[in-house]
C-alpha cells in the first residue's frame, strides 16, 4: 500500500523560525514523494494545535507522520496518544529532534542549519515510507504479588503504598528483626536468582537454609545504604561516627549532637575504598546551615578535600562561612588523621594556610558512605545495571526516578545512594505506588519493537542467549534460537552481535536503517 505521509513542522515557541527558513523547509517536505499534507504549528505540545494536527490526519486519511520538533521524550506521550485517536499507530510516527540536533548546535550558522534540517527531514521521510504498524499483545499476570527487597524505612513505605492498590506485598529482610508492615514478612531471606519478565517473574529466594521459588508481578529494591560496611582509617578509629543523613535526622528532630561537630567528606581520605559522592557537598552545606540556625552556639567544622558548591550553592557556602561554620580544606599529602587511642581529636593540615590543626570533636560525621554491598548480587539476579558507586541505576531522572531499565523492577531509598530518612520514605512511597499501579491491571503488554530470528540463518551458536541482558532469546524445540517477546526490550544487542545476521529488530529493520543512512550520507555507500 502506498504511504500517505503528514509532515508537521513545530516552531518550538519561535526558536526554530529565528534560525530556519520554515517556508523553504515546508516546500522541501511538500515536494517529497508520498507527502500529502504539511502543517506548521507554533507548539505541537499545545492541546489546541495538537487537535489541528489530528483533524488533518482524519480529513486526509493519512497513515503515518514525520514530526520535526524537540526531544521525543518531551512530546512523545501526548503526541502518540493523539495520533492513536486518529487511527495512526505509534510505530508509524517518526519524531525528529530538530531543536537539539540542528537549532542549538548551529545558532551562528544559519546556512548550515538549514541544509542539515532539510537533510534530516528527507532522511526521516525515507525511513517513514518503510514503517509498518506493529502489534502489541497482552498476557494475564499469574499473581498480584509485589516483592520488596529490604524492610527498612523505604521498604516499609513501598509495601504500604503497593498494598493500597490491592497488591499482595512480601518483604524480604535479611535480618531476623521483627517488623510491622502489610503483607508477608520473610526474615533471614535474600534474593539469589530470577527468571521470567515484568508481570510474571519467578524469584529464587534463600530463606534461612532453604531455597524457595516465589512468583511475583513486580519487585521493589529498597536495600538501604552500606553504613555497616564502612572502610578507611577514620571509620576504624572512631567506631561511634554517624552518617550525614543521621545528623540531618537529628537536626530535624531538634536534637543537638555532642559538640564540637566535625563533618568529614569521607572515612577514607586516600580514596582507595570510597570516593566522595556528588550529593555530599550540597547536603553538607544544607545540613550544617540548618543546624547552625537552630543552634547558633554549636561549634561546627567541615573538613573536605574540595568543596564543590555548584551554582547558587556558592552563595550558601559564603553564608555558611559568615555564620561561623569553619571550613578546612586538605589535600592527599596532608589528609585528616585520628589516633585510635585518642578518638576525639583530628589532626589535619589546612591546605590554604599550610597550618597543622588539631580539632577536638564530640561527634564525627561522614558525608559519604558506600552503597549496600548486597546491591551487586541483586542487580546480577535481576539483570539490571548499577552505578559506578555501587547503587542501582534508575531510569529517567526527570520522568521515572524510581524505575529501572527493566519493566516491573523499581528502586528507592539508599539502594540508589545514601540519603536522609524522610527522602528515603518518600521515594519508597513513590516506588510502591508505581509497583501497585503496574500490578493493578492484572495484565502485561508486550511486543512492538522486538527482535525476531530468521530460523533458516540461525546456527544455534548461543551468542544471543549469552548476550541478552533480559534473557529473551532461548533455544527452541527446533534447535534454533527464538525470542521470548514478553522479555524483549528492543535494545538490539542480539541483532548487532549475531554472527549469522539471523536476527532483525522490528521498527529498526536493515531496510529502514539503510534508507535513512543513505539519505543522511547523500547517496549510495
Amino acid at each position: 500500500m502506498k504511504a500517505k505521509v503528514q509532515v508537521v513542522l513545530c516552531k518550538c515557541c519561535t526558536e526554530m523560525p529565528a534560525l530556519l527558513d520554515m517556508e523553504k523547509l515546508a516546500k522541501a517536505a511538500s515536494d517529497s514523494e508520498n507527502v500529502l499534507s504539511v502543517l506548521a504549528v507554533d507548539a505541537v505540545c499545545d492541546g489546541k494545535q495538537l487537535a489541528q494536527v489530528v483533524n488533518n490526519v482524519k480529513d486526509k486519511e493519512l497513515d503515518r507522520a514525520v514530526v520535526l520538533a524537540c526531544h521525543k521524550k518531551d512530546i512523545s506521550p501526548a503526541l502518540l496518544k493523539a495520533y492513536k485517536r486518529a487511527g495512526v499507530s505509534e510505530y508509524m510516527v517518526e519524531i525528529v529532534n530538530i531543536r537539539e540536533e540542528v537549532v542549538l548546535p548551529h545558532r551562528d550558522e544559519p546556512h548550515r542549519a538549514q541544509a542539515k534540517a532539510e537533510t534530516k527531514l528527507k532522511a526521516a521521510l525515507a525511513r517513514a515510507r518503510l514503517l509498518a504498524p506493529l502489534e502489541r499483545q497482552s498476557e494475564l499476570m499469574r499473581t498480584r504479588n509485589v516483592v520488596v527487597i529490604g524492610a527498612g524505612v523505604s521498604g516499609q513505605a513501598a509495601a504500604r503504598e503497593a498494598a493500597k492498590s490491592g497488591a499482595h506485598t512480601i518483604l524480604l529482610e535479611k535480618t531476623g528483626k521483627s517488623l510491622k508492615a502489610p503483607g508477608v514478612i520473610m526474615p533471614n531471606s535474600t534474593l539469589v536468582g530470577c527468571g521470567g519478565y515484568g508481570g510474571n517473574f519467578k524469584l529464587i529466594i534463600k530463606a534461612g537454609e532453604k531455597i524457595e521459588e516465589l512468583e511475583t508481578a513486580a519487585v521493589v529494591i529498597a536495600t538501604g545504604g552500606g553504613w555497616t560496611h564502612l572502610k578507611g582509617p577514620l571509620a576504624k578509629a572512631v567506631k561511634d561516627a554517624i552518617p550525614l543523613y543521621r545528623l540531618h535526622e537529628q537536626v530535624q528532630a531538634g536534637v543537638l549532637p555532642k559538640g564540637p561537630i566535625v563533618i568529614v567528606d569521607t572515612p577514607d581520605p586516600a580514596g582507595k575504598t570510597l570516593r566522595v559522592q556528588d550529593f555530599a557537598w550540597d547536603d553538607t552545606l544544607e545540613t550544617a546551615m540548618e543546624l547552625k540556625k537552630k543552634h547558633p552556639e554549636a561549634e561546627l567544622w567541615v573538613v573536605f578535600q574540595e568543596m564543590r558548591a555548584f551554582g547558587l550553592s556558592e552563595l550558601a557556602y559564603k553564608e555558611a562561612a559568615e555564620m561561623g561554620i569553619k571550613f578546612v580544606r586538605y589535600d592527599k599529602a596532608g589528609p585528616p588523621k585520628i589516633d585510635p587511642k585518642n578518638p576525639t581529636s583530628m589532626a589535619v593540615k589546612d591546605f590554604a594556610h599550610g597550618e597543622l590543626l588539631n580539632v577536638k570533636f564530640g561527634t564525627l560525621v561522614f558525608a559519604s558512605i558506600p552503597a549496600n554491598p548486597d546491591n551487586e548480587g541483586i542487580a546480577d539476579a535481576l539483570r539490571i545495571p548499577m552505578t559506578a558507586e555501587g547503587g542501582i541505576r534508575r531510569g529517567s531522572m526527570q520522568r521515572w526516578p524510581v524505575t529501572t531499565p527493566r519493566p516491573g523492577v523499581f528502586v528507592c531509598g539508599s539502594a540508589l545512594f545514601p540519603k536522609p530518612h524522610e527522602v528515603a520514605e518518600r521515594e519508597g512511597e513513590a516506588a510502591g505506588s508505581m509497583a501497585g499501579g503496574f500490578v493493578k491491571p492484572g495484565t502485561i503488554e508486550f511486543g512492538g519493537v522486538v527482535a525476531e530470528v530468521e530460523q533458516e540463518k540461525c546456527s544455534a551458536c548461543l551468542t544471543c542467549v549469552r548476550t541478552c541482558p533480559y534473557e529473551a532469546p532461548f533455544i527452541g524445540k527446533a534447535g534454533k534460537a527464538e525470542i521470548r517477546i514478553q522479555g524483549c526490550q528492543g535494545c538490539g544487542m542480539c541483532v548487532g552481535i549475531c554472527p549469522s545476521k539471523a536476527i532483525e529488530l522490528h521498527h529498526y529493520t536493515d531496510e529502514q536503517v539503510t534508507a535513512e543512512t543513505r539519505t543522511l550520507l547523500g547517496g549510495d555507500f
